[in-house]
């Protein structure tokens, strides 16, 4: 049986759509929040998790391309399906490769979307990759500092805020290092 999708984010900059999808899936039972940029959306990520994330290919500031990555450490469980008006095989390709786990043509069906993105929960990801453990003496700074925070993004289930509250450091340093470890 699949798991029914209770809670989604919905990232799109068009104001009619967003609204529209997200009465649809409050229609159908889920808790539907919106977002109008990814930004907005990675905050909301941050604080309350969600099944489903829907990001719109195109928008103003920032393609939802080059931010799959970004949601999905936010939500590694998360189902992941990215909408688009201009939908090509390469770029199926390419969300896939960047953290979607589908990718959907506008306008879409809330039945539809609904049913893939439980399909796609129960498929089963992969565990995250972990390093082996280094020798003794051979343990750098940068290594352990990494392997700190990889545990504590595994243990909060990859949500930046709960890893940053276990290792006793603020959210915006956490997200620094994260960058700079390029982790």
């Amino acid at each position: 049986m699949t798991r029914r999708i209770e809670t989604a984010l919905l990232v799109d900059d068009d104001d009619a759509f967003r609204t529209t999808l997200q009465g649809a899936l409050r229609r159908r039972g889920v808790v539907a929040r919106t977002a109008a940029t990814i930004d907005e959306g990675l905050v909301a990520l941050e604080y309350e998790p969600v099944d489903l994330v829907v990001i719109d290919y195109r928008m103003p500031r920032g393609d939802g391309l080059s931010a799959l990555a970004q949601y999905r450490k936010l939500q590694p469980d998360a189902a992941i399906v990215m909408l688009t008006g201009f939908g090509d095989i390469p770029l199926a390709v390419a969300a896939m490769r960047e953290g979607a786990d589908t990718l959907l043509s506008k306008p879409v069906d809330a039945d539809k979307l609904l049913r893939e993105a439980a399909s796609l929960r129960e498929r089963q990801r992969p565990p995250p990759s972990t390093a082996p453990t280094p020798p003794p003496g051979s343990l750098k700074l940068d290594d352990l500092e990494r392997e700190a925070i990889r545990a504590a993004l595994r243990e909060s289930g990859g949500v930046v805020a709960t890893a940053a509250k276990l290792l006793g450091i603020d959210r915006r340093t956490l997200q620094r290092k994260l960058r700079k470890l390029g982790s």
